[in-house]
């Protein structure tokens, strides 16, 4: 079975969407010319928990091409461009990139949790690749066995299209203080996180997504 390419951009975001990110009313224009591309799913929006002050986007395409062609498209993705201007404000210093993550499994209840881990992995150099997706693979399967019990809705995984040895973890929880009691106290799942902090450097947020 085959799943979703996720496209992830994150930006400093604008006052408005600072003062009230789940304002649809803000994505609306943006989002209006995304639903109209052939591929294009489903899609989420959040401010970082952590910073307060970053935008993120999480948007499904059916396939990596379907994004690359709208972003070929000389009449269309410049309207996006000025869209996106109501909630990405491009005269703010900050966090600035755009990854694509093919996920192994669904990632959709991830990012419909109450709040959604983002954990981005980089491969330490003269590190095994095959022993780090090894590691996020049992850390994924870990969150999906714990369950409701330990916080987790629902976690997700993949290569990061980009990034050769790159790659993304997709975590749904009911809160952030779930993840770090989880982590804390589970040891099953402790495990796997240490194996990787030993072979990769590790980038994390919780972002609370809405829904388009």
């Amino acid at each position: 079975m085959s799943f979703p390419t996720i496209e992830i951009v994150y930006k400093p975001a604008t006052d408005a969407f600072i003062a009230n990110p789940k304002d649809a009313a803000l994505m609306k224009p943006a989002f209006d010319i995304l639903s109209a591309q052939k591929g294009q799913p489903q899609k989420y929006y959040g401010l970082e928990h952590e910073d307060k002050a970053t935008g993120y986007l999480f948007i499904a395409w059916d396939a990596l091409e379907d994004h690359q062609r709208m972003m070929n498209d000389a009449e269309t993705y410049p309207k996006l461009g000025a869209a996106v201007g109501a909630f990405f404000d491009g005269a703010k210093t900050g966090k600035n990139e755009m990854i694509h993550v093919r996920p192994t499994s669904d990632p959709y209840k991830a990012f419909e949790a109450p709040v959604t881990e983002l954990a981005l992995f980089t491969l330490q150099e003269g590190k095994s690749k095959a022993e780090l997706e090894q590691a996020i693979g049992t850390l994924s399967d870990a969150m999906n066995a714990a369950g409701e019990a330990d916080g987790v809705v629902s976690s997700s995984w993949g290569p990061i299209a980009e990034k050769d040895n790159g790659f993304a973890l997709f975590i749904g929880w009911t809160s952030v203080d779930a993840h770090w009691n989880a982590v804390k106290n589970n040891k099953t799942l402790s495990a796997p996180v240490g194996q990787i902090k030993a072979i990769a450097t590790i980038e994390l947020v919780h972002v609370p997504l809405t829904k388009w």
